[in-house]
């Protein structure tokens, strides 16, 4: 499947209203000639929080791109970061965890009547995590979860997330004349810019390990995050820009799709959350590997992409490599 994405856009700017790191010491780096705009000292009072949220601004469209996690830090760094809710017409929701998911009940309100909100069908499923005392590569699978599930649990392995809850969340959207949009597939949010739709897996290996589907007390299903939502923007001349919440399909099959969708080979940027901090050294020297093959001439990894992966990408691609916190801002 692929849709129109123009001959792209002339800029884009995303900035980061929320993640796990904050830093008002951070300089801006001259070798992306204002591309990259740390924030320095005017996000002194912001807050970070587990979590990632971007704000994407073309032409006269203004799309929120997840709600902000458990601590409502998003809250805050609005206000910081001077930007009045009830000029964001779209939010997109790029997965149902809450540390993406978190604050909705307080921004829905704020974003004020005749907005629309996208979102997976797939988002509202009970997921659960195990493992979370395992080394970096170890894998637990189905049959080992259906087999351990009380020991796992008893042992504090497990981690039963809260699930987005449909009626709750509906309900507030048609309180506030919203409009919610449900779909596996494709959304263009304005020229040039359009949501992944369900992400393909090339390469199922990717996909973040140790996630389950809890159907009912006795029954899982393996998680595939077949409600994850990246966003792809085309920029003239330049190539895509592809946005992730989590990466939890895996940053090569979001990459690839992304490609395979827009008809367009060139990656010109990779922002957002790569989800590799439990990852193999095999797998991040892989992920590296294609990264030299591909050339984006910008890669920021922030939220749960890993220290490590972090570390590894500025040392052996210093020319691509750079950090995103509270307030960064992208002109592209």
């Amino acid at each position: 499947m692929s849709v129109d994405f123009g001959s792209g856009l002339e800029n884009v700017k995303i900035t980061i209203l929320s993640n796990n790191n904050l830093d008002a010491t951070l300089q801006t780096d001259p070798q992306f000639q204002e591309k990259v705009i740390q924030p320095f000292g005017t996000t002194a009072a912001a807050l970070a929080e587990q979590g990632l949220v971007m704000k994407i601004e073309v032409n006269t469209t203004n799309i929120l791109y997840d709600f902000g996690g458990l601590g409502f830090a998003i809250l805050k760094n609005l206000e910081i970061l001077k930007i009045n809710p009830k000029t964001l017409q779209k939010v997109v929701l790029s997965h149902g965890h809450a540390d993406h998911f978190g604050s909705f009940m307080k921004v829905l309100p704020l974003l004020g009547a005749g907005k629309e909100i996208i979102v997976s069908p797939n988002v509202y499923r009970q997921k659960l995590g195990i493992g979370y005392r395992a080394k970096p590569g170890e894998i637990f699978d189905l049959d080992t979860l259906n087999k351990n599930y009380r020991v796992l649990k008893k042992e504090n392995k497990i981690q039963e997330r809260p699930p987005l809850n449909k009626a709750f969340f509906t309900k507030l959207i048609m309180d506030n004349s919203q409009t919610l949009i449900e779909t596996r597939d494709p959304v263009e949010l304005a020229p040039s810019i359009w949501t992944s739709g369900e992400i393909q897996l090339f390469d199922e290996n990717e996909v973040t390990p140790n996630f389950f589907l809890k159907i009912n007390k006795s029954t899982f299903e393996k998680e595939t995050f077949r409600d994850e939502i990246a966003i792809y923007i085309k920029v003239k001349n330049k190539g895509l820009i592809v946005l992730t919440g989590c990466g939890h399909t895996g940053i090569i099959n979001i990459i690839k799709h992304g490609q395979a969708i827009s008809r367009t080979n060139k990656i010109y940027a990779v922002i957002g959350g790569f989800h590799l901090t439990w990852s193999s050294k095999n797998q991040l020297e892989s992920i590296i590997d294609y990264f030299k093959e591909i050339k984006p001439e910008i890669i920021c990894g922030m939220h749960c992409t890993g220290f490590e992966f972090t570390a590894k990408l500025f040392s052996e691609m210093p020319e691509s490599a750079t950090l995103g916190v509270v307030g960064t801002i992208f002109n592209l």
